[in-house]
């Protein structure tokens, strides 16, 4: 498989570490602890749209349709243009186009997963959605999904956005460090497609294709659909039924793969942004 916005894949495994984009090794991390980059608005607005075309052909284009299933900003490779790429299909899985849900066990990286796949093993293409709102909210706003050395009301990002979204204070969200070298109607237009990536039910979400054209401005994004954010810090203190009748299944073809006892394969990922030389 090749496309511009993902790794190349062979026999749909997970060979991305050395083809010819990445061959004279222009590429970083984004959110490396090791890798201290900071990026100016256009890149970021530019890093959000390739990421958003790479899911949306893994999603509708691709044959078969693929979920990731960790999308975060680790695994989001750039090459020597600052152009975004897909990584690390390890996890990813298989949806025939008569399929619309899978159960099976949860794996992928806290912070980024969808509450209806963490807590109750069900696996739609909403579940990259969520991931992909969690990860353009670290975008605009330069820091990791979670700090627990900040004060307590400001650890938890999607928390914090959907505060100020509250608050009609959105453009809060955006790094300080941009000062006033951004595109302000954007920027909160961006914070507030990350809310409605992000909304508890996956029938909500829209799809990447559509989240492609909110983020162009092709389609306008009507502000009274978003409600608060499916937080799983929240929603983990549910019992049984009431997760169950929270979170409206799909319809159709199902297809139960690995189900059984829950296991939770989960890693940290940070983003970092500093100086970087010809960047800013």
């Amino acid at each position: 498989m090749h496309r511009a916005n993902i790794c190349t894949i062979y026999l749909i495994r997970p060979l991305c570490a050395r083809t010819h984009t990445y061959k004279q090794g222009f590429h970083w991390f984004i959110g490396s602890r090791h890798n201290f980059i900071q990026f100016n608005w256009r890149t970021r607005v530019k890093i959000c749209m390739g990421v958003a075309r790479g899911l949306a052909f893994l999603h509708e284009e691709a044959q078969p349709r693929i979920v990731h299933r960790d999308i975060k900003a680790s695994n989001i490779l750039l090459d020597s243009d600052l152009n975004p790429k897909i990584a690390d299909f390890g996890l990813a899985k298989l949806f025939p186009n008569d399929v619309t849900h899978i159960s099976t066990r949860v794996a992928g990286t806290q912070g980024y997963l969808a509450p209806e796949y963490a807590m109750l093993s069900r696996l739609t293409r909403k579940a990259d959605v969520y991931s992909f709102g969690v990860l353009l909210l670290e975008i605009v706003s330069g820091r990791c999904h979670t700090n627990t050395r900040l004060p307590v009301n400001d650890q938890y990002l999607l928390e914090r956005a959907w505060r100020l979204y509250q608050r009609g204070e959105v453009v809060q969200v955006v790094d300080a460090s941009l000062g006033e070298d951004f595109n302000r109607d954007e920027a909160c237009r961006y914070v507030k497609i990350a809310l409605l990536c992000t909304q508890t039910m996956p029938k909500n979400r829209p799809s990447m294709s559509t989240l492609l054209k909110m983020l162009t401005g092709d389609v306008a994004m009507d502000d009274s659909v978003i409600a608060e954010p499916g937080l799983l810090t929240e929603l983990m203190s549910l019992k049984g039924q009431k997760r169950e009748k929270l979170f409206t299944p799909s319809t159709g073809s199902g297809n139960s793969s690995s189900s059984g006892n829950m296991m939770m394969a989960t890693s940290q990922a940070t983003m970092t942004f500093s100086s970087f030389n010809g960047v800013r």
